[in-house]
């Protein structure tokens, strides 16, 4: 008996004094050890909003201008290589603009955000000896490239100032052929519809486009130019 109180005092001892050892050998939890780790995880240290990654190149753009205290504006009034003009005229519109051959007719072409899609072709022309109000419907024919005729319908959309003391027309298209890789094309009227025919080269606009989509697509607001024509559009 006195031999199993010995063994089982002996056994407690050495319980004690290993539990004591292990306490003294283990480093104590910090209670901000979870926190340590959030603050030196790697991918908040290498790809946070400000640290330069690319991989959030677009997120920091969109931050800087949520953020800016002043807003970016671009006033566009360019002239490409082909004789295109590509002006503002609005915060969030684009205008392509080309001359006619006999400088007598502008054909202008809109591109809004937030699509910047080219879209309502639009041509302004001398009202000359003819008497069409707002709404009203003229039957014309196109020619596209020297392609096959086709029959168009151009909509007065309202009338102008022109040069001098004449007016010019705004006339939208309806019902008209594809221009969007064309070099050029006429628009020819009936003989008892008093209007000049006419005709445009247009070519290079692929290339028009696609800088007006670079353009509008740029993040930046536009400042209006003051372009007398499209003022009325």
């Amino acid at each position: 008996m006195e031999e199993i109180i010995g063994f089982t005092l002996v056994g407690l001892l050495v319980l004690t004094l290993g539990l004591g050892i292990k306490k003294l050998f283990t480093k104590k939890k910090d209670a901000f050890q979870y926190e340590d780790e959030i603050i030196l995880d790697k991918k908040i240290l290498h790809y946070g909003p400000f640290s330069g990654c690319r991989m959030n190149a677009n997120k920091n753009l969109l931050l800087l201008l949520a953020v800016s205290s002043s807003p970016l504006f671009a006033d566009i009034s360019l002239r490409t290589l082909d004789n295109w003009g590509i002006d503002s005229y609005s915060s969030e519109n684009l205008i392509l603009q080309k001359t006619s051959e006999d400088t007598k007719s502008n054909l202008y072409i809109e591109m809004a955000r937030p699509y910047c899609i080219s879209s309502s072709p639009t041509i302004t022309t001398p009202v000359g000896s003819s008497n069409y109000s707002e709404e009203d419907l003229i039957n014309a024919t196109m020619i596209v490239d020297r392609n096959k005729p086709k029959n168009i319908v151009l909509k007065v959309h309202t009338v102008i100032p022109g040069r001098g003391n004449t007016k010019d027309y705004v006339l939208k298209l309806k019902y008209f052929p594809s221009i969007a890789e064309a070099k050029s094309f006429d628009i020819k009227f009936k003989n008892e519809t008093p209007l000049e025919d006419m005709s445009f080269s247009i070519n290079g606009i692929v290339n028009a486009v696609k800088q007006s989509e670079r353009i509008c697509m740029g993040g930046y607001e536009f400042q209006e130019t003051e372009i007398k024509e499209t003022n009325y559009i």
